[in-house]
């Protein structure tokens, strides 16, 4: 196992850390195991007085430091505190990135960072990011 996300050996279960610690983007990033050795699973949080959008996106492939192709999307807002999705098979390669947004001034978002990730090597795993404060 590895704290590295782009390892060929999966990040290791029960990571807790912050993957941004700053006014406006404390956001904290766990890894657990998910019971499944076939997919991985992203979840993005908020805590209960935060309502504003928040986004967390997979893209398969990365150019220039940010994410390409086919994107899959999950979002926060209002009362919605947490969004789920499975990725699966060919979505999973080893050259992949999760990014995350919040909503920013005349409804364009925010960018709040990136984890470059190998998805594939990171079958079997629920990663967890955690919007604290905004």
């Amino acid at each position: 196992m590895s704290i590295d996300p782009r390892s060929d050996e999966g990040l290791d279960f029960g990571i807790d850390s912050m993957i941004r610690d700053e006014p406006g983007y404390r956001i904290g990033f766990t890894v657990e195991a998910l019971g499944n050795d076939d997919s991985l699973e992203i979840v993005l949080r908020t805590i209960d007085r935060i309502t504003w959008w928040k986004s967390l996106s997979y893209f398969m492939f990365v150019q220039g430091n940010r994410g390409t192709g086919p994107e899959i999307r999950i979002e926060t807002e209002d009362d919605t505190h947490e969004a789920r999705q499975f990725l699966f098979g060919p979505a999973l390669t080893s050259i992949a990135t999760l990014e995350l947004w919040k909503g920013g001034i005349g409804g364009f978002g925010a960018f709040a960072g990136s984890l470059p990730i190998n998805a594939w090597a990171n079958q079997g795993r629920r990663i967890i990011f955690t919007w604290h404060q905004d």
